[in-house]
């Protein structure tokens, strides 16, 4: 009887375990994290999505169908394929861009020439943000005017800041979508060429503020880590020729 006693005890002792363990899973993944949810669309990539909280950020490429993930308090980078379920992670200065990077870099009117000037608080369709005034910080290249016309003269950004993250998230938003770094999220961008042109390179649809936990800025479940980066691009983009890619790019501006 005391052996019988004694399993029943180390049982419910067991069970008990598991279901503190459990509730406080529960706990942990209850959203519970002030959040705002972003729709936007980039010159680069068309629509992508934003989910912003203090602790950390996703950022959805809804074309590509390819997701950054970035939180506290290691703040790595996680890139995942939405298709293909898988994802990799790694401190931000392993991380390396996706051809859609150096295509930008490389147009006339990339505007990554652009620094962030003044700024001011405000709101943009409803949101408060910090808008930045823009300036370029290069010179002509070359006595080429027609080129010239072409370059980035000046602009504004309206960014939804975060003074808490770490340089590197910004470096990392701003090196996907091709935009000068900001200190926070971007929301929207206009800038003027010299040739006095307008370009709209980033557009807010709208917005929504909600609870989210920690899960909400991680792969979801079941998405299979790997340990090589150049496994989880999209091989329709991957496959091809860093110069047939340039000039898909150039034919769709």
């Amino acid at each position: 009887m005391p052996e019988v006693h004694m399993e029943r005890k180390t049982y419910a002792c067991a069970l008990a375990i598991a279901m503190f363990l459990n509730a406080q899973q529960s706990a942990e993944s209850k959203p519970n994290q002030p959040a705002v949810f972003l729709k936007e669309h980039s010159q680069m990539y068309d629509d992508v999505d934003f989910l912003v909280t203090q602790n950390g950020f996703s950022m959805t490429i809804r074309k590509t169908r390819m997701a950054l993930y970035m939180q506290a308090p290691l703040w790595h980078i996680t890139y995942a394929n939405l298709n293909e379920k898988v994802y990799f992670t790694c401190p931000p200065d392993k991380w390396k861009g996706s051809p859609a990077v150096f295509s930008a870099l490389v147009r006339p009117s990339s505007p990554t020439s652009l620094r962030l000037t003044t700024s001011k608080k405000t709101k943009y369709k409803g949101l408060d943000c910090t808008l930045y005034k823009m300036e370029t910080q290069e010179a002509s290249r070359g006595t080429d005017r027609t080129w010239k016309k072409l370059l980035p003269k000046d602009g504004q950004i309206w960014v939804l800041q975060q003074k808490n993250y770490p340089r590197q998230t910004y470096q990392a938003i701003a090196n996907l979508l091709a935009l000068p770094p900001s200190p926070g999220i971007p929301v929207a961008m206009t800038y003027y060429r010299f040739d006095g042109v307008p370009v709209q390179e980033l557009s807010l649809y709208g917005f929504k503020k909600r609870l989210v936990s920690d899960a909400d800025l991680a792969p979801p479940q079941g998405f299979k880590k790997v340990s090589d980066q150049m496994a989880v691009f999209n091989k329709n983009i991957e496959s091809k020729d860093f110069a047939e890619f340039l000039d898909e790019k150039r034919t769709t501006r």
